[in-house]
């Protein structure tokens, strides 16, 4: 992806108040957030019909988590994701293409970088 390349991003949150901080802070970047959810099921459904360029994904869901979600998503096509999660013990799936892991509570500034680095093509 290229640096002037406003990408689209799906968010995998099941906190409000942290989806709407994500959405918010992607939209500043000069990102379209195409959907939000907070069910695996959800995520899947909506990267099939979205075809994001991103997902920023929390591991753990309302319904399922997101990393057997990126299991079901990459299985039909690839996509990069930063796992953003209060899980410290995660441990990155090979089947996934994990551009990034940041813990929370995190950072604006690390996600900038790494959205930035990311859709630049360097992340």
């Amino acid at each position: 992806m290229k640096s002037s390349h406003r990408a689209q991003v799906l968010i995998m949150e099941d906190e409000p108040l942290v989806a709407l901080e994500l959405q918010i802070l992607l939209e500043d970047m000069g990102h379209q957030v195409c959907a939000v959810v907070d069910t695996e099921a959800d995520a899947v459904r909506e990267a099939d019909a979205t075809l994001p360029d991103l997902v920023i994904a929390d591991i753990q869901l309302r319904q399922g988590n997101g990393v057997r979600a990126m299991e079901r998503i990459a299985g039909r096509r690839e996509v990069p994701v930063i796992f953003v999660s209060g899980n410290h013990t995660f441990t990155p799936n090979p089947q996934i293409r994990t551009a990034r892991f940041i813990a929370k509570p995190f950072r604006v500034e690390n996600l900038r970088k790494a959205v930035a680095d990311i859709i630049a093509g360097t992340g």
